[in-house]
Protein backbone atom coordinates (compact mmCIF):
# COMPACT_ATOMS: atom_id res chain seq x y z
CA UNK A 1 0.00 0.00 0.00
CA UNK A 2 1.30 3.36 -0.51
CA UNK A 3 2.11 5.76 2.36
CA UNK A 4 0.60 9.40 1.79
CA UNK A 5 3.23 12.22 2.12
CA UNK A 6 1.55 13.95 5.18
CA UNK A 7 2.07 10.51 7.04
CA UNK A 8 5.66 10.69 6.24
CA UNK A 9 6.39 14.41 7.02
CA UNK A 10 4.80 14.07 10.36
CA UNK A 11 6.68 11.50 11.53
CA UNK A 12 10.23 13.03 10.70
CA UNK A 13 8.65 15.82 12.88
CA UNK A 14 8.27 13.06 16.03
CA UNK A 15 11.20 11.85 15.43
CA UNK A 16 12.93 14.85 15.29
CA UNK A 17 11.67 17.11 18.20
CA UNK A 18 13.42 14.87 20.88
CA UNK A 19 16.52 15.56 19.08
CA UNK A 20 15.83 19.09 18.98
CA UNK A 21 15.23 19.48 22.69
CA UNK A 22 18.38 17.66 24.18
CA UNK A 23 20.44 19.99 21.66
CA UNK A 24 18.99 23.25 23.29
CA UNK A 25 20.99 24.82 25.92
CA UNK A 26 20.08 27.24 28.75
CA UNK A 27 20.41 30.35 26.22
CA UNK A 28 18.10 29.17 24.07
CA UNK A 29 14.55 30.88 24.51
CA UNK A 30 11.82 27.64 24.62
CA UNK A 31 8.78 27.36 22.88
CA UNK A 32 6.22 29.44 24.66
CA UNK A 33 8.92 31.02 26.60
CA UNK A 34 9.35 35.02 26.76
CA UNK A 35 12.44 37.14 26.42
CA UNK A 36 14.38 38.37 29.65
CA UNK A 37 13.63 41.98 29.85
CA UNK A 38 16.04 44.49 30.77
CA UNK A 39 15.35 46.41 34.22
CA UNK A 40 12.77 48.90 33.58
CA UNK A 41 13.82 52.87 34.23
CA UNK A 42 14.95 54.83 37.39
CA UNK A 43 15.75 58.38 38.35
CA UNK A 44 18.89 60.06 39.90
CA UNK A 45 18.61 61.38 42.83
CA UNK A 46 21.68 63.22 44.74
CA UNK A 47 23.48 64.58 43.66
CA UNK A 48 21.06 67.00 42.38
CA UNK A 49 21.51 68.16 38.66
CA UNK A 50 22.96 71.56 38.55
CA UNK A 51 24.28 71.27 42.29
CA UNK A 52 27.27 73.52 43.63
CA UNK A 53 29.26 73.36 46.20
CA UNK A 54 28.96 69.41 46.21
CA UNK A 55 31.30 68.05 48.41
CA UNK A 56 34.83 66.10 46.83
CA UNK A 57 33.07 62.83 48.82
CA UNK A 58 29.55 63.26 48.06
CA UNK A 59 27.09 60.19 48.50
CA UNK A 60 25.47 59.40 45.03
CA UNK A 61 21.86 58.22 45.30
CA UNK A 62 19.09 57.29 42.87
CA UNK A 63 15.82 55.33 42.64
CA UNK A 64 15.96 51.41 42.45
CA UNK A 65 15.22 49.83 39.11
CA UNK A 66 12.65 47.30 38.59
CA UNK A 67 13.36 44.09 37.13
CA UNK A 68 10.20 42.88 35.39
CA UNK A 69 11.73 39.42 35.45
CA UNK A 70 12.92 39.46 38.60
CA UNK A 71 15.66 39.45 38.18
CA UNK A 72 18.47 40.63 40.74
CA UNK A 73 20.29 43.96 39.47
CA UNK A 74 23.73 45.48 40.17
CA UNK A 75 24.48 49.27 39.67
CA UNK A 76 27.78 50.98 38.35
CA UNK A 77 28.41 54.89 38.42
CA UNK A 78 30.35 56.98 35.86
CA UNK A 79 31.51 60.60 36.91
CA UNK A 80 34.11 62.66 34.75
CA UNK A 81 33.76 66.08 33.04
CA UNK A 82 31.93 65.18 29.86
CA UNK A 83 28.16 65.30 29.54
CA UNK A 84 28.13 61.61 28.62
CA UNK A 85 29.94 60.63 31.56
CA UNK A 86 32.27 57.02 30.59
CA UNK A 87 34.77 56.96 33.77
CA UNK A 88 33.55 54.25 35.83
CA UNK A 89 34.10 55.09 39.19
CA UNK A 90 32.31 51.93 41.51
CA UNK A 91 30.46 48.96 39.87
CA UNK A 92 28.83 46.26 41.06
CA UNK A 93 26.95 48.42 43.62
CA UNK A 94 24.44 46.53 45.07
CA UNK A 95 22.21 49.39 46.64
CA UNK A 96 20.98 52.47 45.59
CA UNK A 97 23.82 54.76 46.76
CA UNK A 98 27.68 55.05 46.85
CA UNK A 99 30.56 57.48 48.54
CA UNK A 100 33.43 57.01 46.81
CA UNK A 101 36.70 56.69 48.80
CA UNK A 102 39.09 58.90 46.46
CA UNK A 103 38.03 62.77 46.27
CA UNK A 104 36.53 64.44 43.35
CA UNK A 105 38.16 66.73 41.94
CA UNK A 106 37.95 70.48 43.21
CA UNK A 107 36.08 73.50 41.65
CA UNK A 108 35.32 71.35 38.77
CA UNK A 109 32.23 71.13 36.51
CA UNK A 110 31.14 67.39 36.57
CA UNK A 111 28.41 64.75 35.34
CA UNK A 112 27.31 61.45 36.33
CA UNK A 113 25.18 58.35 35.81
CA UNK A 114 24.74 54.72 36.78
CA UNK A 115 23.93 52.00 34.61
CA UNK A 116 21.79 49.32 36.19
CA UNK A 117 22.26 45.67 34.73
CA UNK A 118 20.15 42.51 35.35
CA UNK A 119 21.92 38.92 36.16
CA UNK A 120 21.30 37.99 32.27
CA UNK A 121 23.70 40.77 31.13
CA UNK A 122 20.67 43.11 30.23
CA UNK A 123 21.65 46.97 31.03
CA UNK A 124 19.10 50.23 31.46
CA UNK A 125 21.46 54.02 31.84
CA UNK A 126 19.64 56.70 33.63
CA UNK A 127 19.65 60.07 32.66
CA UNK A 128 22.64 62.52 33.30
CA UNK A 129 23.14 65.17 36.43
CA UNK A 130 25.53 67.96 36.41
CA UNK A 131 27.16 69.38 38.90
CA UNK A 132 29.99 71.74 40.55
CA UNK A 133 32.67 70.63 42.99
CA UNK A 134 33.42 72.85 45.84
CA UNK A 135 36.68 75.23 46.28
CA UNK A 136 39.90 74.36 48.50
CA UNK A 137 38.28 75.35 52.41
CA UNK A 138 40.55 77.48 53.83
CA UNK A 139 39.54 77.56 57.98
CA UNK A 140 39.56 80.58 59.64
CA UNK A 141 41.98 79.66 62.10
CA UNK A 142 45.14 77.35 62.68
CA UNK A 143 45.38 73.88 63.54
CA UNK A 144 47.70 75.19 66.08
CA UNK A 145 48.75 79.40 66.04
CA UNK A 146 51.71 77.84 68.69
CA UNK A 147 53.42 74.62 68.17
CA UNK A 148 55.22 73.35 70.52
CA UNK A 149 58.79 73.46 68.01
CA UNK A 150 59.83 77.43 68.10
CA UNK A 151 59.04 79.70 65.33
CA UNK A 152 61.32 79.25 62.52
CA UNK A 153 62.02 79.53 58.65
CA UNK A 154 64.16 77.83 56.42
CA UNK A 155 63.14 74.50 57.94
CA UNK A 156 62.48 71.26 55.91
CA UNK A 157 59.28 69.61 55.94
CA UNK A 158 58.48 66.00 54.87
CA UNK A 159 55.66 63.25 55.28
CA UNK A 160 56.91 60.45 56.84
CA UNK A 161 55.39 56.82 58.47
CA UNK A 162 52.11 58.47 58.30
CA UNK A 163 53.38 61.85 59.75
CA UNK A 164 54.05 65.12 59.61
CA UNK A 165 57.68 66.60 59.86
CA UNK A 166 59.49 69.58 60.85
CA UNK A 167 63.61 69.44 60.95
CA UNK A 168 66.35 72.17 61.64
CA UNK A 169 65.85 75.83 60.31
CA UNK A 170 66.95 79.22 62.15
CA UNK A 171 64.38 80.86 65.14
CA UNK A 172 66.28 84.28 64.87
CA UNK A 173 68.82 83.14 67.83
CA UNK A 174 70.36 80.45 66.35
CA UNK A 175 70.50 77.26 63.82
CA UNK A 176 68.87 73.92 65.24
CA UNK A 177 69.03 70.96 64.20
CA UNK A 178 65.74 69.42 65.95
CA UNK A 179 63.50 67.11 64.50
CA UNK A 180 59.68 66.79 65.40
CA UNK A 181 56.57 65.23 64.16
CA UNK A 182 52.81 65.22 64.83
CA UNK A 183 49.98 63.31 63.17
CA UNK A 184 47.44 65.90 63.35
CA UNK A 185 49.62 69.04 62.72
CA UNK A 186 47.96 70.50 66.31
CA UNK A 187 50.26 68.08 68.36
CA UNK A 188 53.63 68.13 67.94
CA UNK A 189 56.36 65.84 69.48
CA UNK A 190 60.28 66.25 69.90
CA UNK A 191 61.87 63.38 68.21
CA UNK A 192 65.65 64.34 69.34
CA UNK A 193 66.36 68.08 70.44
CA UNK A 194 70.01 67.48 68.68
CA UNK A 195 70.29 65.32 65.71
CA UNK A 196 73.94 64.56 65.10
CA UNK A 197 74.32 66.61 61.55
CA UNK A 198 75.46 70.37 61.81
CA UNK A 199 72.38 73.10 62.84
CA UNK A 200 70.90 74.51 59.81
CA UNK A 201 68.90 76.26 57.35
CA UNK A 202 67.65 76.22 54.27
CA UNK A 203 68.67 72.36 53.50
CA UNK A 204 66.75 70.08 51.37
CA UNK A 205 64.66 67.62 53.02
CA UNK A 206 63.17 64.82 51.26
CA UNK A 207 61.80 60.88 51.24
CA UNK A 208 63.74 58.49 49.72
CA UNK A 209 64.09 54.81 50.10
CA UNK A 210 61.79 54.36 52.82
CA UNK A 211 64.25 57.27 54.63
CA UNK A 212 64.34 61.10 55.13
CA UNK A 213 66.83 63.05 53.62
CA UNK A 214 68.55 66.11 54.85
CA UNK A 215 71.08 67.58 52.22
CA UNK A 216 73.45 70.77 52.44
CA UNK A 217 72.06 73.97 53.56
CA UNK A 218 73.88 76.57 55.99
CA UNK A 219 74.93 77.04 59.64
CA UNK A 220 75.06 80.71 59.74
CA UNK A 221 79.09 80.46 58.96
CA UNK A 222 79.64 78.30 56.34
CA UNK A 223 77.18 76.49 53.46
CA UNK A 224 77.00 72.60 54.07
CA UNK A 225 77.90 69.51 51.64
CA UNK A 226 77.16 66.96 54.03
CA UNK A 227 73.88 64.01 53.34
CA UNK A 228 72.45 62.47 56.14
CA UNK A 229 69.57 59.70 56.31
CA UNK A 230 67.40 58.31 59.04
CA UNK A 231 64.66 55.59 58.77
CA UNK A 232 62.91 56.90 61.99
CA UNK A 233 63.74 60.11 62.94
CA UNK A 234 65.99 60.03 65.68
CA UNK A 235 68.85 57.93 64.21
CA UNK A 236 70.56 59.49 61.30
CA UNK A 237 73.32 58.36 59.17
CA UNK A 238 76.15 60.25 57.28
CA UNK A 239 75.37 58.61 53.48
CA UNK A 240 79.01 60.91 52.24
CA UNK A 241 80.99 63.58 53.50
CA UNK A 242 80.54 65.58 50.72
CA UNK A 243 78.49 66.32 47.55
CA UNK A 244 80.91 66.20 44.32
CA UNK A 245 80.12 70.02 43.60
CA UNK A 246 80.43 72.86 45.96
CA UNK A 247 78.80 73.28 49.38
CA UNK A 248 74.99 74.94 48.57
CA UNK A 249 71.84 76.33 49.77
CA UNK A 250 68.44 77.39 48.81
CA UNK A 251 68.22 74.63 46.24
CA UNK A 252 65.94 72.07 45.62
CA UNK A 253 65.84 68.41 45.59
CA UNK A 254 62.63 65.93 44.32
CA UNK A 255 62.76 62.06 43.97
CA UNK A 256 62.27 61.24 40.18
CA UNK A 257 62.39 58.16 37.78
CA UNK A 258 63.52 56.53 41.15
CA UNK A 259 66.38 59.01 41.58
CA UNK A 260 67.20 61.71 43.76
CA UNK A 261 67.13 64.77 41.51
CA UNK A 262 69.26 68.31 42.97
CA UNK A 263 68.64 71.51 40.90
CA UNK A 264 70.10 74.15 40.95
CA UNK A 265 72.20 75.47 43.93
CA UNK A 266 73.47 78.90 45.99
CA UNK A 267 77.06 78.10 46.84
CA UNK A 268 77.72 82.01 48.03
CA UNK A 269 75.88 85.01 48.08
CA UNK A 270 76.43 86.20 44.45
CA UNK A 271 76.77 82.52 43.22
CA UNK A 272 73.59 81.19 41.66
CA UNK A 273 73.94 78.27 39.23
CA UNK A 274 71.72 76.23 37.68
CA UNK A 275 73.33 72.95 36.99
CA UNK A 276 71.74 69.25 37.98
CA UNK A 277 72.83 66.32 39.59
CA UNK A 278 71.29 62.79 40.29
CA UNK A 279 71.63 59.94 42.26
CA UNK A 280 70.32 56.47 42.81
CA UNK A 281 71.34 55.87 46.23
CA UNK A 282 72.43 59.48 48.17
CA UNK A 283 75.82 58.25 47.39
CA UNK A 284 77.04 58.38 44.33
CA UNK A 285 75.90 61.57 41.91
CA UNK A 286 76.00 61.92 38.26
CA UNK A 287 76.30 65.39 37.02
CA UNK A 288 73.33 65.35 34.43
CA UNK A 289 74.59 66.56 31.11
CA UNK A 290 72.27 69.07 29.59
CA UNK A 291 72.53 72.34 28.78
CA UNK A 292 70.59 74.05 31.12
CA UNK A 293 68.53 76.78 29.11
CA UNK A 294 67.15 78.81 31.85
CA UNK A 295 68.86 81.17 33.85
CA UNK A 296 70.88 80.62 37.17
CA UNK A 297 68.53 81.09 40.33
CA UNK A 298 67.77 80.00 43.55
CA UNK A 299 64.34 80.74 45.93
CA UNK A 300 62.46 78.75 43.43
CA UNK A 301 60.30 75.83 43.94
CA UNK A 302 60.29 72.61 41.78
CA UNK A 303 57.96 69.84 42.08
CA UNK A 304 56.96 66.76 40.09
CA UNK A 305 53.08 66.74 38.02
CA UNK A 306 52.50 65.05 34.95
CA UNK A 307 55.58 62.89 34.96
CA UNK A 308 58.16 65.50 34.80
CA UNK A 309 59.91 67.96 37.00
CA UNK A 310 58.55 71.07 37.57
CA UNK A 311 60.68 74.59 38.02
CA UNK A 312 58.49 77.90 38.88
CA UNK A 313 60.19 81.13 40.00
CA UNK A 314 63.00 82.05 42.22
CA UNK A 315 65.48 84.98 42.19
CA UNK A 316 67.62 85.36 38.72
CA UNK A 317 70.54 88.12 39.00
CA UNK A 318 68.00 90.49 36.86
CA UNK A 319 65.25 90.28 39.44
CA UNK A 320 62.84 87.82 40.46
CA UNK A 321 60.80 85.97 37.87
CA UNK A 322 57.55 84.07 37.71
CA UNK A 323 58.45 82.00 34.30
CA UNK A 324 58.41 77.75 34.28
CA UNK A 325 60.10 75.23 32.83
CA UNK A 326 59.45 71.27 32.43
CA UNK A 327 61.72 68.09 32.10
CA UNK A 328 60.64 64.93 31.72
CA UNK A 329 63.66 63.61 31.82
CA UNK A 330 66.10 66.20 33.40
CA UNK A 331 68.20 66.43 30.26
CA UNK A 332 65.61 68.04 27.86
CA UNK A 333 63.64 71.18 29.27
CA UNK A 334 61.26 73.23 27.59
CA UNK A 335 59.81 76.29 28.48
CA UNK A 336 56.09 76.26 29.17
CA UNK A 337 55.48 80.42 30.04
CA UNK A 338 57.65 83.26 30.63
CA UNK A 339 55.46 84.59 33.24
CA UNK A 340 52.72 83.96 35.41
CA UNK A 341 49.30 84.91 36.84
CA UNK A 342 52.44 85.50 39.84
CA UNK A 343 54.56 88.23 38.04
CA UNK A 344 57.23 87.65 40.46
CA UNK A 345 57.53 85.00 43.24
CA UNK A 346 60.00 83.69 44.87
CA UNK A 347 60.63 81.73 48.30
CA UNK A 348 57.61 79.99 48.13
CA UNK A 349 56.65 76.64 48.10
CA UNK A 350 54.83 73.88 45.90
CA UNK A 351 52.84 70.86 46.00
CA UNK A 352 51.15 68.43 43.92
CA UNK A 353 47.29 68.09 45.03
CA UNK A 354 43.83 67.07 43.42
CA UNK A 355 45.90 66.71 40.35
CA UNK A 356 46.93 70.35 40.33
CA UNK A 357 50.41 72.14 40.82
CA UNK A 358 49.81 74.98 43.80
CA UNK A 359 52.22 77.75 44.78
CA UNK A 360 51.64 79.40 48.09
CA UNK A 361 52.67 82.14 49.37
CA UNK A 362 56.02 83.31 49.30
CA UNK A 363 57.78 86.95 48.32
CA UNK A 364 57.80 89.16 45.11
CA UNK A 365 60.11 92.15 44.37
CA UNK A 366 58.46 94.57 46.71
CA UNK A 367 57.18 92.50 50.06
CA UNK A 368 55.82 89.08 51.35
CA UNK A 369 52.41 87.64 49.72
CA UNK A 370 50.03 85.22 51.27
CA UNK A 371 48.63 84.09 47.95
CA UNK A 372 47.87 80.90 46.72
CA UNK A 373 47.61 79.39 42.99
CA UNK A 374 46.90 76.41 41.27
CA UNK A 375 47.09 75.38 37.79
CA UNK A 376 47.38 72.25 35.89
CA UNK A 377 49.00 72.51 33.05
CA UNK A 378 51.76 75.66 34.02
CA UNK A 379 50.44 77.82 31.52
CA UNK A 380 47.13 78.74 32.93
CA UNK A 381 47.15 79.83 36.80
CA UNK A 382 44.68 80.80 39.09
CA UNK A 383 44.39 82.49 42.31
CA UNK A 384 42.52 80.31 44.29
CA UNK A 385 41.09 82.07 47.93
CA UNK A 386 41.06 85.82 47.45
CA UNK A 387 40.62 86.45 51.43
CA UNK A 388 43.54 84.15 52.99
CA UNK A 389 43.44 83.93 57.25
CA UNK A 390 47.34 83.41 57.88
CA UNK A 391 49.54 86.31 57.79
CA UNK A 392 52.18 87.07 54.89
CA UNK A 393 54.91 84.55 54.57
CA UNK A 394 58.15 83.12 53.15
CA UNK A 395 60.99 80.92 53.99
CA UNK A 396 57.72 78.59 55.01
CA UNK A 397 57.26 74.72 54.35
CA UNK A 398 54.14 73.00 52.89
CA UNK A 399 52.82 69.67 52.81
CA UNK A 400 50.06 67.40 51.75
CA UNK A 401 49.22 65.05 54.20
CA UNK A 402 45.61 63.48 55.39
CA UNK A 403 44.10 64.78 51.79
CA UNK A 404 45.02 68.68 52.51
CA UNK A 405 47.73 71.14 52.50
CA UNK A 406 49.47 72.17 55.31
CA UNK A 407 51.86 75.41 55.61
CA UNK A 408 54.20 75.31 58.13
CA UNK A 409 56.03 78.48 60.00
CA UNK A 410 58.18 80.60 57.77
CA UNK A 411 59.44 84.01 58.20
CA UNK A 412 56.13 86.60 58.30
CA UNK A 413 54.91 89.88 57.88
CA UNK A 414 54.83 92.30 54.69
CA UNK A 415 57.20 95.07 56.12
CA UNK A 416 58.34 94.03 59.18
CA UNK A 417 59.90 90.70 59.93
CA UNK A 418 58.25 87.88 62.33
CA UNK A 419 59.74 84.32 62.78
CA UNK A 420 56.77 81.90 62.87
CA UNK A 421 55.32 79.02 64.46
CA UNK A 422 51.71 78.12 63.32
CA UNK A 423 50.31 75.57 61.55
CA UNK A 424 47.28 76.02 58.76
CA UNK A 425 45.33 72.98 56.83
CA UNK A 426 43.40 73.48 53.69
CA UNK A 427 41.20 71.16 51.73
Amino acid sequence: MKMRKPFLILAFIALALPFFNCSNDDNTMQIGETANRAPETFNLLTVSDGATEVDVKPTFSWSAAIDPDGDSIGYELFVDTHDNPTTSIASNISGTEFTPENRLSLNENLFWKVTATDGKGHTTSSNTFGFTTRNLKMPSTPATANAAFSARRGHGSVVFDNKMWVIGGDDGASHLNDVWQSIDGETWTQITSEAPFHKRKNHATVVFDDKIWVIGGDNGADYLSDIWQSGDGENWTLATGAFPFPPIERFSVVVFQNNLWVLGKRSGPAKMMNTIWKSSDGETWINVETQVPFTDRFGYSTVVFDGKIWIVGGKEEEGISSNSWHSSDGVIWTQITESTAFTELSNHTMVTFDNKMWAIAGRDSKTRTDNIYQSSDGISWREVIEEIPFIERSDHTTVVFDDKIWVIGGLGGGGTSSYLNDVWAMD
